[in-house]
């Protein structure tokens, strides 16, 4: 996956001479878009077609200790996205160690109430990035990826103030819901994946066009591209989560589990006087409670769950009365958010849109899942090149990574640097994904025009209007934390004027 500056796209990969692109794969948009900065590849130096690759008799051995439920094949095609993961892209693999610990115990939770095989947990990877706020180009959102209808087929609450899909305990319950919906269906856990990627009405399809063979990799060369490659991925990066320290990628800032009470809500709450009163950060309740799209719950609100740490519970429980006697007064005007339909791509995690997660009703028959397209449409041969750069006067690590649209992190891998300093005359290798067209329907120079308008989606400034607050603000644009808008724009409090002009990075 590449996290490319605030959009997160999940696109596609083609390793060792076999074609993977597009739906909710964990592979960066570069690997199937080229971009308008390709100018600049001028001043860099073709070397070859080279990825490494790592050592196939460990990574065999990594497979048969790791086999439980879910049968985990080792392959060429698997090979490939471990060495993806390994060399291409060692940054996902380390946002991916960092972020774990936070999600896990949860995802845990729920696939053992329900009885499903503990490796699911890895899929929400490949899904979002572990990010609960994830909204895919097909509306598909939260961690697990659920479109609008399908969430609420599973009980998830999706209306202008409150998108359970988001919720981090809501959606994986209705996650494992849909894993043994799908289990009933298909009877086999590698079918099961499969059909969770395009859905169960196409996985159908495919196998009646193999002349009704069910097992995965037999059936694999008459699944659509984008499921081809999503079963390996997700046993690539299963490897990389027990693997990773073998390959020197180590997380560095780790999201710790925090243990939470829940207070219930009924009726209007305005968050930010709730934040000031009981001294809880707006940070943190984002961060627990990141189903809440706007500054207020409204109040027609019951039952809302509001998830706080424990270690500020004993103060808000002393002093209930009063923070929930003045986070609840509206004083005739409630503090509104942007609505989730106006909110803009600024740091909110894009991905791709490929897939669906189509309901089923009693008969077993999808709806709201759309057949795949035929993969005539769009035929591209992708290739990772090694390039070396020559350091310039002047040039700094960051800016190099930012110029060539890679992570700093990954550039400091392929290189072997311990830190960030680097010299005049210094030859940094990168790794690019380059794209050869055979038959194209959709043009390189579409391409580049949509990544323009994304890039010019990101807001820059923000005017403070009436009624505007940093609360509101900072979720108008994606959730970037008051803290950061404050600190950015010299902020000594929260007070904002309106006619402010305030720097949204």
């Amino acid at each position: 996956m590449k996290i490319s500056k605030k959009i997160l796209i999940l696109s596609s990969f083609l390793g060792c001479g076999v074609s993977i692109t597009n739906a909710q794969s964990v592979i960066p948009e570069e690997a199937i878009t080229v971009s308008a900065e390709d100018s600049l590849v001028d001043e860099l130096q073709t070397i070859e077609t080279f990825i490494p690759t790592a050592n196939v008799n460990r990574v065999k051995e990594g497979f048969q200790n790791m086999q439980r439920s879910i049968p985990l094949q080792y392959n060429s095609i698997v090979q490939s996205f471990v060495d993806y993961f390994i060399y291409k892209k060692p940054s996902f693999t380390k946002k991916m160690l960092e972020r774990k610990n936070f999600y896990f115990p949860i995802f845990e939770k729920y696939l053992a109430k329900y009885n499903m095989p503990d490796e699911l947990k890895y899929l929400s990877m490949l899904e979002s990035g572990l990010n609960p706020k994830a909204i895919s180009h097909a509306k598909a959102v939260g961690l697990w990826q659920f479109m609008k209808p399908t969430g609420k087929d599973f009980g998830l609450r999706v209306d202008e103030y409150v998108d359970d899909r988001m919720d981090i305990e809501k959606s994986t319950e209705a996650a494992c819901k849909y894993f043994r919906q799908l289990y009933n269906i298909f009877g086999d856990w590698e079918l099961v994946l499969a059909s969770y990627n395009t859905g169960p009405g196409n996985l159908r399809r495919a196998i009646r066009r193999a002349g009704n063979i069910t097992n995965y990799w037999q059936l694999h060369p008459y699944l659509h591209k984008d499921t081809r490659a999503y079963v390996p991925q997700f046993t690539a990066i299963m490897y990389m989560m027990n693997h990773a320290d073998e390959y020197g990628i180590f997380a560095e800032e780790i999201m710790e589990p925090v243990a939470v009470e829940k207070v219930i809500i009924d009726g209007f709450l305005d968050l930010e006087i709730f934040s000031n009163m009981s001294g809880i950060s707006i940070d943190d309740i984002q961060k627990h409670n990141p189903s809440i799209l706007k500054g207020v719950l409204p109040s027609h609100s019951r039952g809302f769950e509001l998830k706080i740490p424990v270690e500020n519970y004993a103060f808000f429980e002393a002093n209930r009365q009063m923070i929930l006697d003045s986070s609840q007064r509206q004083n005739g005007v409630s503090v509104m958010l942007a609505s989730s339909k106006d909110m803009p791509e600024n740091g909110v995690v894009i991905i791709g849109g490929g897939s669906t997660r189509a309901s089923i009703d009693d008969n077993g028959t999808e709806e709201n899942e759309k057949p795949e397209k035929l993969e005539d449409e769009i035929k591209k041969i992708r290739k990772v090149k090694k390039k070396i750069y020559t350091v310039k006067r002047g040039d700094v690590l960051n800016r190099i990574a930012d110029k060539y649209d890679v992570d700093m992190y990954d550039l400091k891998v392929w290189n072997h640097l311990k830190s960030s300093k680097i010299i005049r005359g210094q030859k940094l290798v990168i790794f690019d994904d380059v794209e050869e067209v055979v038959e194209v329907e959709r043009t390189i120079k579409e391409e580049r025009k949509s990544k323009k308008t994304i890039d010019k989606a990101k807001p820059k400034y923000h005017v403070v209007q009436r009624g505007d607050t940093l609360w509101s603000i900072s979720q108008r644009y994606g959730g970037i934390s008051i803290e950061k808008i404050k600190k950015i724009n010299g902020l000594r409090s929260n007070a904002v004027k309106k006619g402010q002009k305030l720097k949204i990075v």
